[in-house]
């Protein structure tokens, strides 16, 4: 408040936060006096704030303010997962209905549409093995009939990565191609922990064109809904 006079008690708890390190704001939020006033009481002793002290208290509050933003973003997270687990729950994926049309969006999202070319690509070894489970789950499957082809960088191990994916996709090492090593690019620095791109590739026309089919048909009933909802 302007001409507003204080007590030289006020003024003394004033410079002693002051001397304590507080900060300008601190201290007027506490005793409601101007930032200006307390310049000018500082300045009548030579005294200014401790720098080395505001910023240790700078330091602990980002600190704490970090803290407070991890916690918020793991109980969100928590939350997601907890809605998520019960509708997977919820759905049955041994429906053939059901099961099919996962595999298809799958396929229609990430596989390759070149007729006659199937083949299923991804760095995530969890999708890979989602799709080829869902694959021998819905139709009846020639093994030998699947082949693997791995695109690895430098730094990967060629049987080190092949024991993995052979593993994870119950595929024979016999069945994989010759690794296409991918030249090293401008970064500097890569994903360490993948273990490459993956193409599993299935020699069967017949189930590739029904997936692309199915999943063109389930994006077209849905946009047609959504068009009818609107109007």
């Amino acid at each position: 408040m302007v001409g507003a006079r204080y007590s030289e008690k006020t003024k003394q708890k004033a410079l002693e936060l002051v001397r304590l390190g507080k900060t300008y704001a601190q201290i007027q939020t506490n005793l409601a006096i101007p930032k200006s006033t307390l310049s000018v009481w500082v300045s009548q002793i030579g005294k200014k704030p401790d720098r080395a002290r505001q910023l240790a208290h700078l330091n602990v509050a980002r600190i704490a303010a970090t803290a407070a933003l991890r916690r918020n973003k793991e109980s969100r997270i928590a939350k997601a997962t907890l809605v998520a687990t019960q509708l997977a729950g919820a759905i049955s994926i041994d429906r053939e209905e059901t099961g099919k049309a996962l595999l298809a969006m799958l396929y229609w999202a990430e596989g390759g549409k070149q007729d006659g070319n199937m083949k299923f690509t991804n760095t995530d070894s969890n999708l890979i093995v989602l799709f080829i489970t869902l694959l021998r789950k819905q139709y009846a499957v020639d093994e030998k009939r699947f082949h693997v082809a791995l695109q690895l960088h430098s730094y990967h191990r060629s049987k080190e990565e092949i024991s993995f994916w052979s593993k994870i996709l119950n595929i024979p090492v016999s069945q994989f191609w010759k690794i296409y090593r991918k030249p090293r690019g401008g970064r500097r620095t890569y994903r360490r922990n993948s273990h490459g791109i993956c193409n599993l590739h299935y020699a069967s026309s017949a189930i590739q064109r029904e997936l692309i089919a199915l999943g063109r048909e389930l994006a077209l009933r849905v946009s047609i809904e959504n068009t009818a909802a609107l109007n």
